[in-house]
């Protein structure tokens, strides 16, 4: 029986009603409190359900109070904290909130049951009461362990007051590097309205659901057509978050702003709103961009991602929003929503809303996250036929009050635009536009017109009065149109949003006004006076020919159209000191009026022009063509580019335009283009902090140091003469890639070009993919790392997006060219090693090939193996390819055979190709499919018929080895192949005959050859872990020679004349150098196998004697570097120091078997026996002058003398060292013996000392002095050292004192870590990162001349700086 509630139940829940009403109150009146609103209000509807509940009523009302008590103690708790609640704090409420729901919902199922229900859920409930309490518990305990801790912290930061004012010190640093952030603003959405009220509650609220109550899903995906009103939400959802604290940042992809349609803009801008919306993420962002460092504006997309964006929301509960992703370029939308989506397992917290069109690709990635919400131009809802009668009410509510329309026609438009905002608010523009809004309307609404049924043709209604044409397009006017039509055109094709005035002088008309006023209806001039297109539908009208008959807008010939207009602008308009800065000693941003002159001398045609020309002649390439090429030609010569480079500076553009000339450069034929193009982005690059810093720079101190050879240094040099002179220190060439790319730790056994020739990836036995740059040979972000075993074949798709490899893990990986990810799993199917890997020439299937004797075709999309494994070969098949139209594969085994199949079928055609003797390696096909190329382990190369399968001609011969790897050339015309010999050959196709020598340079096998897509290049891998490009026409190895050794130097020596020096190294060779030049003189010497440690000059300078680890001492002719007779052998340990006899006639030499031998340098002969009597190794040998006697030191830590005739020790060893004897030497005259340590430095010794005038041992040993600096002989003019340096460099002291790099006037200059030189804070010059240590030791002359460390001499007798820094022009 159920009890009658008891008044004693009744006062408690009246008691906690109040308490709870109190706390509702008291948290809308303080901000502090503000989380407890909703909080104490479903309390108190929880407390008034529970007075209806019949059945366990004691239990019902001891819950209810239970709630009120805990949300009072966390109203107290939240009244004490000094500081606004937590993000975990607010996480946890919401927690308590949804649990809360729970018990509501609970309570009012029980009190709508009728009596027999209650009677058999009383038990059920009982429990269910229980369980619903501790789960509130769990919250309640949860959110007072929180609330503790940030009241603690919150005291804690006020004790600690005084170091607060040192975080506001480091947060103007947080603040300075923010700033170098490049933000967008017209990301952020400021075009478009917020949703009316009452209107699209339903999506709305659903929204905002998703976001408040703890849902799962961190993305929400709204889709719908196009004006639909997708941005009106995600803007009207902005700025409600962004006022409640939970915006993270909000990025709006728009075609009025092209810099806003890819992803290039997306983490700066997101990066910059995150600092200003969650201050507290300040740390985590500052920390990403000091991570990234200098290269911040060409940083790779996924690299910033990651450190600026996700990282630092790794815990943080924010919301991010991303408007119109399909106005995004397909392919950097699907890379940033792929990374995106990747994030979420990291941001566990954060919300990403999304909104665009349903496109096929981003339906493909977002399908799951779509919102369940109706379609937002549905007719047939009510919601959005009332949503649209409010709008079109709304806009025309003017046009009703001043009698120009009724409401009932009001109404009738409503009911006509078929429930498409962007339908209705184009009619209502052009309504409102009108002189004459009733008769516009009628036009409209003719039926026979049916302007309001598609938006298609209400745009076409448009143009055709704006042109006073017929309905068809056709112009009554000849000139109308195609001023309608130019103006389109700039709007269109423009960059960034330009003003009316700045599109008539780009067009040199006056006609732009009077458009825009006639298409005011799909145009909108904006606050800042710049015309931008109201709606995407109306560009995507313009575009399509079809719809858009006469007023279709090509945009090829949109983009040569302005980049005409950009191009004469700047011939125009460009000059020296644009913004007529007075002085070279200051940084732009400290020129206190800087932007004043920027916005005041740089017009906005010309800043519009200078940032976007190469745009432009990029994107109007295939129309204007090589006419476009001349007019770029002509406008970089001379001192355009350095005047144009001044508005960059101004604007802070240096970095877009760094990625503006990659493109455009890559696209023109003409060499001499492309060339100065290219040397245009090198002195860029080279000088990009002087020329981002401070504009005069670009002259004062960029052309100085620029390379010698630079078109830009060439062309200029003599109009600006008054700059310093960099005497020694500049080099000829900008820098090159390296012939050798390294980067593998392990063999590389594939290597590919992109379809674009602009990138190559390689893959290796260490188990990584690598993509390197094939301008620059640098590798392109880390290495793709997923296979957990060798990979063995490596290949792009047709479109250059993805690479598949295939490896020893007998598994194939698909990865995404741009962020290096792997998409989808691993293909798996084969029982062993996958040794091949192709796409077909569609990119829809992959065939592969492996040690299990199988083929296989697999789906690219779904990752499926299509049909059963390819069977017929009875060995490893090593290598596979489609043909060219994809209807064939070719297949090389080793059962020493070649097979051809059917793609549709998986048959074999005909019978296996046989000729091969040994594993066949490598098969291609030509480009027209007609032959068929294969490399074997036979050391031949074969031509096949592909149709009968017979081989053509003898098989071509020239390998010595196995022959890895063989391709065709683009044209078919040659082959190229690459051995286990070390060598590349290149073949005619027709003859079979080789061309020219073979291409040498690797040290190991060569495992893969291809070549670049216009046949100019080839890329080759080896197992010598390097990837070398190579040149078709001259057969030369591409990029910058190494000029140097490669590994340590060990011994250095000069000429008698002193105009030579001589090197050995650790690299196994010898070089020889010009002191003068500091130039290497002809090939390194080659010979030894091992480390050489000495090398010497005879006393003539014609010969050179070594040393080496190989256990062997070489003779070689100074003059032709070959070696002299057969290497001298005896020793029988490494041979550590060798040196001539003054009369050049013999050489000693000191092993480390202990010993000392003397040779015949005619006979090369050991003379007489070894020298014995050092316990250890013997590091250094050295003649008297008079060649009488020897002088040697060990790390048996003593020095011996000998004499020469005998080959006995002279008197006693000197055992006065505590360390190994590293080098002796006697002096001159022969009375003094100099010697080195480690540890002691260097002594000198009286050697009379060592022997009696009887040749007894003297007694006691004298030292004469100990010196712990080099020694120097001040007549002389260098001096020089050996270096274990890693960079391997030859280090030569100058005596004579060098010229200083502090200008004449200037005092206390300071060299900073940025390159800047200062004095007293005033900027004097800038240099170069590889001049400034040989500027502060100008004394060194360091060899080679282009190292890092390189000397710099500068003479500023005619240096302008200053108020006098234009004076550097003639």
């Amino acid at each position: 029986m159920t009890s009658t509630p008891s008044e004693r139940q009744l006062r408690i829940i009246d008691g906690a009603l109040l308490s709870a009403k109190l706390i509702k109150d008291a948290s809308e009146a303080a901000a502090v409190l503000g989380p407890l609103k909703v909080t104490a209000g479903l309390v108190i509807t929880i407390l008034e359900t529970i007075r209806d509940v019949k059945t366990n009523k004691e239990d019902w009302v001891t819950l209810g109070e239970h709630l009120s008590n805990q949300i009072k103690d966390i109203h107290d708790d939240l009244s004490r904290c000094p500081t606004a609640p937590s993000t975990e704090l607010l996480l946890v409420v919401n927690t308590y909130e949804q649990k809360l729901g729970n018990i509501l919902a609970k309570v009012r199922l029980t009190t709508g049951r009728g009596r027999f229900e209650r009677y058999l859920h009383s038990r059920m409930d009982k429990e269910e009461i229980g369980t619903l309490r501790r789960d509130v518990d769990t919250c309640w305990k949860d959110f007072m362990r929180k609330i503790t801790v940030q009241v603690h912290e919150a005291a804690h930061r006020i004790e600690e007051g005084v170091k607060n004012v040192e975080t506001s010190v480091d947060a103007i640093g947080d603040t300075s590097y923010i700033a170098k952030l490049v933000p967008f603003p017209s990301a952020t959405g400021a075009d478009h309205n917020t949703c009316l009220t009452g209107t699209r509650t339903e999506v709305l609220d659903y929204v905002r659901q998703w976001v408040d109550y703890q849902n799962p899903t961190q993305v929400c995906w709204l889709t719908d057509v196009a004006g639909a009103g997708k941005s009106t939400i995600a803007k009207q959802l902005s700025g409600e978050w962004k006022t409640e604290g939970r915006l993270g940042a909000c990025f709006f992809f728009n075609k009025n702003h092209p810099d806003t349609t890819n992803k290039q803009a997306f983490c700066d801008t997101v990066a910059a709103q995150l600092a200003n919306n969650q201050p507290q993420l300040v740390p985590s962002i500052v920390d990403g961009i000091k991570a990234i460092g200098p290269v911040l504006s060409v940083c790779p997309f996924e690299e910033k991602l990651e450190k600026l964006v996700i990282r630092p929301l790794k815990d943080t509960a924010v919301v991010l929003v991303i408007d119109a992703a399909d106005e995004c370029e397909e392919r950097d939308r699907n890379i940033l929503l792929r990374n995106l989506l990747r994030s979420l397992t990291q941001a566990t917290r954060l919300k990403i809303l999304i909104t665009s069109r349903p496109e096929r690709d981003i339906t493909e990635l977002l399908g799951s996250y779509r919102s369940p919400t109706d379609s937002l131009h549905d007719v047939g809802l009510k919601s959005n036929q009332h949503d649209i009668g409010i709008f079109v009410k709304h806009e025309m509510e003017h046009l009703v009050r001043t009698g120009k329309l009724t409401a009932e026609e009001v109404t009738q438009l409503a009911n006509r635009v078929n429930c498409l905002f962007i339908l209705a608010s184009t009619a209502c523009k052009v309504i409102q536009k009108s002189l004459r809004p009733r008769s516009r309307l009628q036009d409209l609404m003719d039926p026979k017109r049916n302007s309001l049924g598609d938006i298609n043709k209400l745009y076409l209604a448009i143009l055709t009065k704006a042109c006073q044409a017929d309905q068809d397009g056709q112009s009554t006017d000849s000139e109308a149109p195609k001023e309608v039509i130019e103006v389109l055109q700039a709007i269109l094709a423009a960059a960034a949003p330009l003003s009316i005035s700045t599109i008539d002088t780009l067009l040199g008309s006056e006609s732009t006004g009077r458009v825009v006023e006639f298409l005011a209806s799909v145009l909108n001039v904006r606050h800042d006076g710049t015309v931008v297109i109201l709606h995407p539908t109306f560009r995507e009208f313009l575009e399509d020919r079809r719809k858009a008959g006469t007023f279709h807008i090509d945009t090829a010939e949109a983009h040569e159209l302005m980049a005409k207009g950009c191009l004469a602008t700047m011939k125009r308009e460009l000059r020296l000191n644009i913004c007529r800065l007075e002085s070279s000693f200051m940084r732009n941003k400290d020129v206190p009026d800087f932007e004043e002159r920027v916005s005041k001398y740089i017009s906005g045609q010309l800043q519009y022009g200078c940032t976007h020309w190469l745009d432009h002649v990029t994107k109007s390439r295939e129309r204007w063509g090589e006419d476009g090429g001349t007019a770029v030609l002509h406008f970089v010569g001379g001192g355009s580019p350095l005047y144009w480079m001044e508005v960059l500076s101004a604007l802070g553009k240096v970095p877009k335009i760094l990625r503006d000339l990659q493109e455009v450069g890559s696209w023109y034929s003409e060499k001499k283009l492309r060339n100065k193009i290219d040397d245009i982005k090198q002195f860029l690059i080279a000088f990009l902090t002087p020329i981002s810093d401070s504009i005069p720079h670009i002259y004062i101190s960029s052309i100085p140091f620029a390379a010698r050879k630079s078109y830009i240094r060439q062309e200029v040099e003599d109009l600006f003469p008054k700059t310093m002179s960099v005497l020694t220190g500049c080099s000829e060439n900008w820098p090159e890639p390296p012939q050798e790319w390294r980067g593998h730790t392990g063999g590389v056994s594939s290597v590919a070009f992109s379809p674009d020739g602009r990138r190559i990836a390689s893959g290796s036995l260490d188990l990584t993919i690598r993509l390197w740059d094939t301008e620059t040979g640098q590798p392109l972000r880390e290495p793709l790392r997923g296979h957990t075993d060798c990979i063995q074949s490596v290949s792009f798709s047709p479109d250059g997006r993805r690479i598949v490899s295939g490896s020893d893990d007998k598994t194939i990986r698909l990865w995404d060219t741009e962020t290096g990810q792997p998409l989808g799993e691993p293909l798996r199917g084969h029982t062993d090693s996958v040794q091949s890997v192709s796409f077909s020439p569609d990119g829809r299937r992959i065939v592969s090939g492996s040690d299990d004797e199988t083929i296989r075709l697999w789906d690219t999309e779904t990752g499926q193996s299509l049909g059963e494994p390819l069977r017929g070969h009875n060995h490893y098949i090593l290598s596979v390819s489609f043909s060219p139209d994809g209807r064939r594969i070719v297949s090389g085994s080793g059962d020493k055979t070649i097979r051809l199949w059917d793609t549709e079928t998986g048959q074999s055609l005909g019978e296996p190709l046989r000729g091969h003797t040994d594993y066949i390696r490598s098969v291609s096909f030509s480009p027209d499919g007609r032959q068929i190329v294969s490399g074997s382990d036979d050391k031949t190369i074969r031509l096949w018929d592909a149709e009968t399968g017979q081989s053509l001609g003898e098989p071509p011969r020239g390998h010595n080895h196995y022959i890895r790897s063989v391709s065709f050339s683009p044209d078919g015309r040659r082959i190229v192949s690459g051995s286990e010999d070390k060598t590349i050959r290149l073949w005619d196709t027709e003859t079979g005959q080789p061309l020219g020598e073979p291409l040498r340079g690797h040290t190991d096998s060569v495992q893969s050859v291809s070549f670049s897509p216009d046949g100019r290049r080839i890329v080759s891998g080896s197992g010598d872990e390097t990837i070398r490009l190579w040149d078709t026409e001259t057969g030369q190895s591409l990029g910058e020679p190494l000029r140097g050794h490669t590994d340590y130097i060990l011994s250095v020596s000069f000429s008698p004349d002193g105009r030579r020096i001589v090197s050995g190294s650790s690299d196994e060779t010898i070089r020889l150098w010009d002191t003068e030049t500091g130039q290497s003189l002809g090939e390194p010497l080659r010979g030894h196998t091992d480390y050489i440690l000495s090398v010497s000059f005879s006393p003539d300078g014609r010969r050179i004697v070594s040393g080496s680890d190989d256990k062997t001492i070489r003779l070689w002719d100074a003059e032709t570097g070959q070696s002299l007779g057969e290497p001298l052998r005896g020793h029988t340990d490494y041979i550590r120091s060798v040196s001539f006899s003054p009369d050049g006639r013999r050489i000693v030499s000191g092993s480390g078997d202990k010993t000392i031998r003397l040779w015949d340098t005619e006979t090369g002969q050991s003379l007489g026996e070894p020298l014995r009597g050092h316990t250890d190794y013997v590091q250094s040998v050295s003649f008297s002058p008079d060649g009488c006697r020897i002088v040697s030191g060990s790390e048996d830590k003593t020095i011996r003398l000998w004499d020469t005739e005998t080959g006995q020790p002279l008197g006693e060893p000197l055992r006065v060292y505590t360390d190994y004897v590293q080098s002796v030497s006697l002096s001159p005259h022969g009375h003094q013996i100099v010697s080195g340590s480690e540890s002691a430095g260097n002594r000198l010794w009286d050697a009379s000392i060592l022997q009696t005038s009887e040749g007894q041992s003297h007694p006691n040993p004298h030292l004469v002095s100990t010196v712990t600096s080099p020694l120097e002989n001040p007549s002389s003019k260098v001096s020089s050292s050996q270096s274990n340096d890693p960079h391997s460099l030859i280090h030569f002291l100058r005596f004579h004192p060098g010229p200083h790099f502090a200008p004449p006037g200037f005092n206390d200059c300071k060299l900073s870590h940025d390159g800047w030189v200062s004095s007293s804070d005033r900027l004097l010059y800038w240099v170069p990162l590889n001049n400034r240590h040989g500027l502060q030791f100008s004394h060194l002359l360091i060899f080679p001349t282009d190292s890092h460390l390189r000397s710099t001499w500068i003479d500023f007798s005619n240096f302008c700086c200053g108020t006098d820094w234009t004076k550097c022009r003639q």
